[in-house]
């Protein structure tokens, strides 16, 4: 649950049970650990996600990089910033076929655990790891595109954030001949939420015209002087 958030070792504890692996993070909380896992393989407290930013979290822990956080998206953020530039590995993912399609998470986690009880650098684990993800990223989007005959990809999401993530998987799908979409205005995580949650309240409440004085025009065309306003705020 929350402290899970806070606290993203509480994440490795459920990834590392899952995949019956195991991790240095493990012997510096070996004092809460049997409980957290009792709790994740309960359901207890425990609700299952499939963010990336909790699967960042638990691999930022397994890595040495975070146990705890002090604001949303430290870990991931300082997992980010660890990765060194000369690492050219990439640890292994399968995608799943199915509906809905998945990527095979536990397998970057199995070799994130491996790594780090081998003493492997976090830099190293971590280009790894945003490497490794990228590639499978490439790969469900390749099965998707066979599926549908689809060749233009929207990148979005706060995982998107993450500079290396999405350099690694739009050059991916560049080379693989993909029309590639990503954020340029508008944030992919929660901002680009809040945005959207503004121009529905305000399109409901009837708010728009009074917003910007006289008839704003469609949906879309709120949202383009929304995003310039903001563009000026910026600027001043």
């Amino acid at each position: 649950g929350a402290a899970a958030v806070r606290q993203p070792w509480r994440m490795a504890a459920a990834w590392l049970d899952r995949i019956g692996g195991d991790a240095p993070v493990s012997e510096r909380h070996r004092e809460q650990w049997p409980a957290v896992v009792r709790m994740a393989r309960a359901g207890l407290n425990a609700p299952l996600t499939s963010s990336a930013g909790r699967l960042f979290d638990a691999v930022a822990a397994m890595a040495g990089v975070r146990d705890v956080i002090s604001y949303e998206g430290q870990a991931a953020a300082e997992l980010e910033a660890r990765v060194d530039p000369g690492e050219r590995g990439a640890y292994p993912a399968r995608v799943v076929e199915g509906d809905p399609l998945v990527i095979a998470a536990g397998d970057l986690v199995r070799a994130v655990a491996e790594d780090a009880v081998a003493g492997v650098d976090a830099g190293r684990i971590a280009a790894r790891f945003h490497r490794g993800l990228a590639a499978a990223v490439v790969g469900a989007v390749r099965v998707l595109a066979e599926r549908t005959g689809l060749r233009t990809v929207a990148l979005s999401g706060g995982v998107f954030q993450n500079v290396v993530l999405l350099g690694a998987v739009v050059d991916g799908l560049e080379r693989e001949g993909f029309r590639v979409l990503a954020h340029a205005r508008v944030p992919p995580g929660d901002g680009g939420i809040a945005l959207g949650q503004a121009v529905v309240a305000a399109a409901e409440q009837g708010t728009m015209a009074d917003l910007f004085g006289g008839d704003p025009g469609e949906p879309h065309t709120y949202v383009e002087r929304l995003i310039e306003q903001t563009d000026q705020l910026r600027a001043a």
